[in-house]
């Protein structure tokens, strides 16, 4: 099986055989590791590691390797005087914190050796790492200690990149963790709980029942996934204290928290057996200039598993070239024949709906202008649903100062919009219209 094959070659040179990296459980004083470690078969032996009862990456940096033997740098969090990286964001001589010495059984599948603190007077302390599953590197990523760091980073921001066992099984076993249960709710047609990871402290929804009986699966599943890429947000800014991950002498006073992910606010609109949305928002800060102010909206199609096209359900949601006119919707055929080419948006007549309903208190005379603007609307309006087959116009995704605008404007019965709607209302919301 090339999963042995795969295992009996660790650390070894064999060029029959393509790059993985391999998933350890172990114990390091008294509290459960994961561990990742890449297979040295063509390239180094680097690694990361990290506390399940906190998160957070710490960075293996690779010393040598061969004969079933490997040595690591541990490396240590930086300050001003240590946070060095060079033009390219890599670090210069980052301090380092202890030595791992391993030796691997590759017929029981473990590494035993020592883990020796550099600081102060030495202490060693015992490493037992068993192989819990191993992936295939990405073509496109470095094998470097950064490289498997920045994977998970990115699954953080990004669907596309799987988060699942097969292809990423040092995440999900860092995600694997007993949640604190709320009480129950209902919403839509659902009754529900939040849940929280005590590592990173913001709540997020389950679905435990539906009005029709309907299984929970499929929208547990995509709630449970989202949780878990936010998650991995909030770990990937409590690594941000290393030189290796790119933490530089300028930013020496950022990352090394939850990036205030522990204040996030994740609330649950609707759910029914066909969508589910939910709203976040917050101020995030880890690293750059500015904090990400946001009030942002979710809506899945529990079929597809991934983010609904407003499209099947509005007729007034149209595709347009960046830059055009309000009333310039572009022809069905060249979206067809370049989809990234377009952006899909509100119609004029939907623009002015949601203009004429919006409460008079809601903007002063000067915000009115920033946030509803024809530019504006078209570009940052977006839908959401709420109890009682409800639709939530809300704007998001103004930037800086601008986030003031970011927000819910108002909520109207399904009914009432019926003009703006498709054929497809009906199928997601049977009975509404």
């Amino acid at each position: 099986m090339r999963h042995a094959a795969i295992l009996l070659a660790l650390f070894a040179v064999s060029p029959a055989l393509g790059d993985d990296a391999l998933t350890f459980l172990g114990v390091l004083n008294g509290r459960d590791i994961v561990v990742e470690l890449t297979d040295g078969v063509t390239g180094p032996v680097v690694g990361r590691y990290t506390y399940r009862d906190t998160g957070g990456d710490i960075p293996l940096l690779a010393v040598s390797h061969g004969d079933g033997g490997i040595v690591l740098n541990e490396e240590a969090p930086c300050d001003e005087s240590t946070c060095k990286t060079d033009d390219e964001g890599k670090a210069v001589d980052p301090p380092l914190a202890a030595v791992w010495e391993l030796t691997y059984d590759g017929e029981e599948y473990i590494a035993t050796g020592t883990r020796t603190t550099l600081d102060g007077k030495p202490k060693s302390a015992p490493l037992k790492l068993e192989v819990l599953a191993w992936r295939t590197l990405d073509a496109s990523e470095e094998i470097t200690p950064f490289g498997l760091h920045d994977r998970s980073a990115s699954m953080s921001f990004d669907d596309a990149v799987p988060l699942n066992w097969a292809s990423a099984p040092y995440e999900m076993q860092l995600l694997d963790t007993t949640l604190d249960e709320g009480l129950d709710d209902h919403v839509g047609e659902a009754n529900f709980v939040y849940v929280t990871d005590p590592r990173t402290k913001f709540a997020f929804p389950r679905v435990t029942g539906f009005d029709d009986g309907s299984p929970v699966d499929k929208v547990n599943a995509i709630l449970s996934e989202q949780h878990g890429r936010m998650n991995l947000s909030a770990f990937d800014c409590l690594a941000f204290r290393y030189a290796t991950y790119g933490k530089g002498e300028y930013m020496a006073e950022m990352g090394g928290t939850l990036g205030d992910y522990d204040s996030e606010q994740v609330s649950l609109s609707y759910a029914s057996p066909r969508l589910v949305s939910w709203v976040q928002s917050g101020s995030l800060w880890c690293t750059g200039a500015h904090p990400y102010n946001h009030v942002d909206s979710y809506t899945f199609d529990l079929e597809t598993g991934k983010p609904l096209d407003l499209a099947k359900v509005f007729s007034a949601w149209v595709p347009r070239e960046w830059g055009a006119a309000v009333d310039e919707v572009a022809d069905a055929k060249a979206v067809a024949a370049n989809p990234d080419g377009f952006y899909w948006g509100p119609s004029a007549g939907l623009m002015a709906y949601v203009r004429d309903n919006i409460p008079s208190d809601l903007f002063d005379a000067e915000l009115e202008s920033e946030c509803m603007g024809p530019e504006a609307i078209a570009e940052h309006l977006d839908i959401r649903f709420a109890d009682g087959n409800a639709v939530v116009f809300t704007l998001s995704g103004f930037p800086h100062v601008a986030s003031v605008c970011n927000g819910d404007l108002f909520s109207a019965p399904m009914d009432e919009v019926s003009q703006f709607l498709g054929k497809g209302a009906a199928e997601y919301f049977p009975g509404a219209l």
